[in-house]
């Protein structure tokens, strides 16, 4: 089975290209074979490497809703192309500028194709209208992305996939726990790219807001890149004049990395303070190392965290409240479950559980070959 998964994404930064490699590792051994198209001025930059094709027309994200509206005809017809020239069995689309493009292709063909969403729309309409297509299967990432659409209950289409993390992260050696009492310094770490959307300034913001004995009984160690576009250098400055702010604790920007085991072993508590995360693979990958998480109560994260078991829930954007949580935790007054236990409750979210629901959707929108 070939399945093309229509992306346009212009960097290699992440996200759903880190689901597609998780996948890719796992479903070769069944057959399937994974191709991402991608726009014509993306460059990969991680590994292992995926396949791609190239697009001239579509694009990932855009500001400017008409600006994807006005790329869809032209990446209609050179997706035409692409198929005439090379057989897929199934079209996944992932990404806003894909919706339209999957849908188009759906509706003018009269053939099935399958729409993924990982993102938290503010314009839901369309995205119900869509879900409600003969010929589109849709799927959610996690039931509180599904109620946001008010795609939940019955009589909804909609199927909730998972993103996966990589099986290997439940064949690893589990990060030990310490307590906290004997820790001189908690140690917090984040993954993810620096961009305004993350929101690690409210963690800094919680910091600063603590008294300065506690504030350092805390260390925070950042790992990703700052992306090209100037509001994320703009926003890098910003964290690094917080951070100055947020001393005695001791808070680090250590850029990309592309071993993401080595800084969650240093941790005591994963962070993710980002406003409806969609389904974060960082976060599934700490738990499945047996670590705690601190993260906001929005987003796929209501559906990954259990409170005060697999890790804390703060108020979104609300650094005061996170600021209340790091002080529960400097109290000892969180105590979560073992790591065996916090594994276990995203073991369905490892990459071999999710392939296998994807399967089960692409046999209902396989195309016949020569069809």
């Amino acid at each position: 089975m070939r399945v093309l998964h229509l992306l346009g994404a212009t960097e290699d930064t992440g996200g759903i290209l880190t689901v597609l490699r998780n996948l890719r590792s796992t479903e070769e051994e069944r057959g399937v074979e994974h191709v991402v198209l991608v726009h014509e001025s993306y460059r990969e930059t991680r590994q292992p490497s995926l396949r791609y094709r190239k697009s001239r027309h579509l694009l990932a994200e855009s500001p400017r809703h008409l600006d994807l509206l006005r790329r869809t005809p032209p990446a209609l017809s050179e997706l035409r192309r692409l198929l005439r020239n090379e057989p897929f069995d199934v079209l996944h689309g992932h990404s806003r500028g894909a919706l339209l493009l999957t849908l188009g292709a759906s509706l003018l063909w009269r053939r099935p194709a399958l729409f993924s969403s990982h993102a938290y729309a503010r314009r839901k309409g369309m995205y119900r209208w869509a879900a409600r297509r003969r010929h589109l299967r849709f799927s959610v990432l996690t039931p509180n992305m599904a109620r946001h659409y008010g795609l939940a209950g019955p009589g909804n289409r909609v199927a909730v996939v998972s993103e996966c993390c990589a099986d290997r992260f439940f064949t690893l050696p589990l990060v030990p726990r310490r307590e906290t009492a004997e820790a001189a310094r908690l140690r917090l770490v984040g993954l993810g790219n620096i961009v305004p959307w993350k929101n690690w300034h409210l963690l800094l913001e919680a910091l600063i807001r603590l008294p300065e004995k506690e504030r350092g009984r805390f260390e925070f160690h950042h790992y990703g890149p700052v992306p090209a576009a100037a509001d994320c250098r703009t926003y890098e400055h910003k964290l690094r004049a917080l951070a100055t702010r947020a001393a005695p604790a001791r808070c680090e920007f250590h850029g990309l990395s592309l071993n993401v085991e080595e800084p969650l072993r240093q941790a005591d508590w994963f962070v993710l303070p980002s406003t409806n995360e969609p389904c974060s693979v960082a976060l599934i990958e700490a738990l499945a190392l047996g670590l705690p998480a601190i993260a906001s109560a929005s987003g796929g994260n209501v559906d990954i965290l259990t409170p005060d078991r697999t890790g804390v829930l703060f108020a979104p954007e609300d650094a005061g409240d996170l600021a209340r949580q790091l002080e529960r935790l400097l109290r000892g007054a969180v105590r979560p479950v073992a790591p065996e236990r916090i594994r276990d409750s995203v073991r369905e979210r490892r990459a071999a559980a999710v392939a296998a629901r994807y399967h089960a959707l692409y046999e209902q929108v396989r195309w016949p070959r020569g069809g």
